[in-house]
């Protein structure tokens, strides 16, 4: 049995300024054939999860092509036009395939086509005919649309955010492919799509609502004739049709089980609306709060954990209450990184300066300010202006003055739990650089974000150790950081992944839509 495997994953904030052309992908990744084995059989991510159905199940798989970038904004024309022709040459010309394995993100937008997802499952089934079984894997983020799943045979969501299940959820979709092969099970599937949006900073899966919507999708997983079921929080940071939540059930032959599950699922996700959609405290409050609520470092000797210290997926204590002595962790959702933002917002430490709040860590992309510590050498002292230098969404550059302890190529691997189950990871040419007035900034070339702890650890700097490490994301960081924290506090920055939903001009989402229309209704009958 020969199954192919393939795929264009990204994440398009439709809002940032940075296109996401052919050399974006090629500067992040683009693998093929053996180049996807190396990189990613030994990982936690989907197509290990492929590898372990064939290695157990003893089918051949044939990977073709793969490219991701990070979250940033709309495809070219040219990119995709370039990416998947190539990948639908390589499915044409090695084939017939008995089956295919897509490894998407599902929040894909590009310049023709604004559900680049449903496109490119669209090409993939016209090329291999209406009989080879298709399955697809995306992320819990995806704004899924009909068309993907009228064009597969499977659609498999993960089910954790931060997505610590990507393996697991890559096995399940290829081991339903298998046995549509041979003949063991008749997939048919239901997308139901609530008219609401589940804003970023409620899609932590480990605190309510959105840990009873998975425990939901357990439970419906458990009727009759039931294979498979999915809740897709959705991407808000993509102006389409598709944006906002969806549930998918996967039934064996019976179209209307598949129905009645999803349905179930939708309707309850529904009751929680209000819940999904809430307020974070400001920069201002948020740094008070860390002010009143560090009480120490972490005891010496723990300083450097083991590769499976903590549970990533623990809900941080109360409000106000500590687990144990550490950081306060700010996440700085404005720049969340993993969902297109620049990387370079400056509003919390520009805050923190203004306030004399001393003891900060935290990450800026910043090319320039790179390439300047490099010129002036490790032990050199020099001033600068860092950050706030992508665009005029996240702050202007803060003057600092520092010394550089120590520069990097910015190469690691992470070994720990971290969110996507990626291993391997690039900051760039990166500096640590102690500033005068008590913060300590590494500062990156390439736009990375903070959800391997190794990234700090590479160069010498010990998060434990700080009053305040700023996170830049919402979930992403929490496998990393959270071990660790005293305290997460979300932080509801300006910038291109504001949890203020206000601030964007939307042109092409669904209307009435929960929050924007507050008389949005859903009735699934």
């Amino acid at each position: 049995m020969r199954i192919a495997t393939l795929g264009i994953s990204h994440e398009t904030n439709t809002f940032s300024r940075v296109p996401a052309d052919y050399g974006q992908f090629l500067a992040a990744q683009v693998l093929r054939g053996d180049e996807i084995a190396d990189q990613y059989r030994s990982s936690s991510y989907t197509f290990a999860g492929y590898w372990d159905a064939a290695d157990e199940l003893e089918f051949d798989l044939v990977p073709l092509m793969y490219a991701q970038t990070g979250p940033i904004g709309t495809i070219t024309k040219d990119a995709y036009d370039r990416l998947s022709g190539e990948m639908f040459g390589m499915l044409r010309e090695g084939g017939p395939w008995d089956a295919v394995l897509i490894t998407n993100h599902g929040a894909a937008v590009s310049e023709e086509f604004p559900d680049m997802d449903g496109e490119f499952t669209r090409a993939v089934r016209e090329i291999v005919g209406p009989d080879v079984p298709v399955g697809v894997t995306l992320d819990m983020h995806a704004n899924v649309s009909k068309a993907v799943v009228d064009h597969t045979d499977v659609c498999v969501i993960w089910r954790t955010n931060p997505h610590l299940d990507t393996r697991v959820r890559g096995r399940k979709t290829a081991e339903l492919i298998y046995r549509t092969v041979k003949g063991e099970v008749r997939p048919v599937q239901w997308i139901e799509m609530t008219p609401m949006v589940v804003n970023i900073v409620k899609q932590f899966t480990a605190e309510e609502p959105m840990r009873s919507l998975v425990a939901d999708a357990f439970t419906a997983n458990e009727r009759p004739g039931i294979l498979d079921t999915s809740v897709a929080e959705g991407y808000p940071y993509a102006d389409v049709a598709e944006m906002g939540m969806s549930f998918i059930a996967i039934a064996d032959g019976d179209p209307d089980a598949a129905r009645e599950a999803a349905v179930w699922m939708a309707r309850r996700g529904w009751e929680h609306r209000e819940a999904l959609n809430v307020e974070v405290p400001k920069v201002d409050e948020a740094l008070r709060m860390a002010a009143e609520r560090y009480i120490g470092p972490k005891p010496e000797g723990v300083t450097n954990p083991g590769p499976t210290e903590g549970s990533a997926l623990e809900a941080p204590t109360g409000e106000g209450e500590h687990a144990r002595l550490g950081p306060i962790v700010l996440m700085d959702v404005g720049d969340n990184i993993g969902g297109g933002s620049s990387a370079d917002s400056t509003f919390i430490l520009a805050e923190a300066q203004r306030t004399g709040f001393t003891g900060l860590l935290q990450s800026l992309y910043d090319p320039e300010a790179v390439e300047a510590c490099v010129r002036a050498g490790v032990g050199s002292e020099l001033t600068l202006q860092v950050g706030g230098k992508t665009d005029d969404m996240h702050g202007t550059p803060v003057r600092v003055t520092g010394t550089v302890r120590a520069i990097t190529d910015g190469e690691f691997e992470e070994t720990r739990p971290t969110h996507g189950g990626f291993r391997f990871y690039s900051c760039g040419t990166s500096i640590r650089l102690d500033t005068t007035d008590g913060h300590t900034l590494l500062l990156t070339s390439k736009r990375v974000g903070n959800t391997a702890r190794e990234q700090m650890y590479h160069i010498g700097i010990w998060p434990e150790k700080y009053r305040v490490v700023v996170a830049k994301g919402v979930v992403s960081p929490r496998p990393a950081y959270q071990p660790i924290a005293a305290e997460v506090i979300l932080v509801n920055t300006p910038g291109v992944t504001t949890a203020d939903l206000s601030t964007f001009t939307y042109k092409r989402r669904r209307v009435p839509l929960y929050p924007f229309e507050e008389e949005a209704s859903y009735d699934a009958g």
